[in-house]
């Protein structure tokens, strides 16, 4: 840590700034490159294809698509869904659903669902198409890992220099930026094996023409590839409006970003740490 005490106010915050895009780097990369490989193997139905790319809340939507395309639901009051008839269910799911009584929003209906996303998940670990529970945690672990290393050294630079009575306001803003992005990086990510990647990028490239425009008996499968968002400009759009209302916006690909802008003048000594005061 003394190599670090030798820097700049002005330099150790470059020197940080640096290395934080490089955290970002890193942890997309061991993402993308250190996560099972697993095995490459199909998925044979709708429910298979959900929980694969976005899990229970994933399996949730595309079965009220599904149902709202074919009749069985329509749209309640306070952009709420209703159960219109029983009797075209496929599935454990869909029966779970159809089994609902009065208006519910899609968290509601998930509840009714998450047996049945757990049971089809496990097939998955089992395929090798999505990692164990273990194998989550090392990935979680290994791509927070370039954070925690950049927070612990910037919480020494930090310390270092309040102690000197050195203002650190712009670092302990960075401290910040990098604690929230090792927590984004820790708590998101896909579950998916390099098998299960693959597969996803194959049924998407197969599938794109149901991103622009699905037929009512496509509407399920489509949102299970893509999200609600397919939904919008065709007349099953409320399901998509009511999953926005029931739990925000459809799961995607979180990505991080960072916009970093000099301070003024630092007004930080020679042996300063690397934080500047406003």
């Amino acid at each position: 840590m003394e190599f670090f005490s030798s820097y700049t106010g002005p330099d150790f915050l470059l020197f940080y700034g640096v290395m934080l895009v490089t955290c970002v780097a890193a942890g997309l990369w061991i993402s993308a490159n250190l996560r099972p490989v697993g095995k490459r193997g199909e998925v044979e139905d709708l429910e298979e294809v959900a929980v694969l790319t976005g899990g229970a809340d994933r399996l949730t939507v595309a079965v009220l698509s599904s149902l709202f395309a074919n009749g069985s639901l329509r749209e309640g009051a306070r952009g709420k869904l209703n159960v219109r008839r029983r009797e075209e269910a496929e599935g454990s799911a869909q029966r779970a659903v159809l089994a609902r009584v009065g208006d519910f929003t899609p968290s509601e209906a998930q509840k009714s669902i998450n047996a049945e996303a757990e049971r089809v998940e496990v097939n998955l670990i089992q395929r090798g198409l999505i990692m164990d529970s273990s194998e989550r945690l090392r990935m979680r672990f290994l791509s927070a890992l370039p954070y925690a290393a950049l927070f612990v050294i910037g919480l020494y630079r930090q310390q270092a220099g309040e102690a000197q009575g050195e203002p650190t306001d712009f670092l302990f803003a960075l401290l910040v930026v990098t604690l929230v992005f090792g927590l984004i990086r820790f708590f998101t990510g896909t579950k998916r094996t390099v098998a299960g990647q693959q597969l996803v990028k194959s049924l998407e490239e197969e599938g794109s023409r149901l991103k622009r425009a699905p037929q009512a008996n496509e509407a399920g499968f489509a949102v299970a590839l893509f999200g609600t968002g397919v939904l919008v400009g065709t007349p099953w759009e409320p399901v998509h409006a009511a999953r926005q209302a029931g739990f925000g916006a459809d799961g995607g690909d979180v990505g991080d970003s960072s916009d970093g802008g000099d301070g003024g003048d630092s007004g930080c000594g020679g042996g300063g740490c690397g934080g500047c005061g406003g």
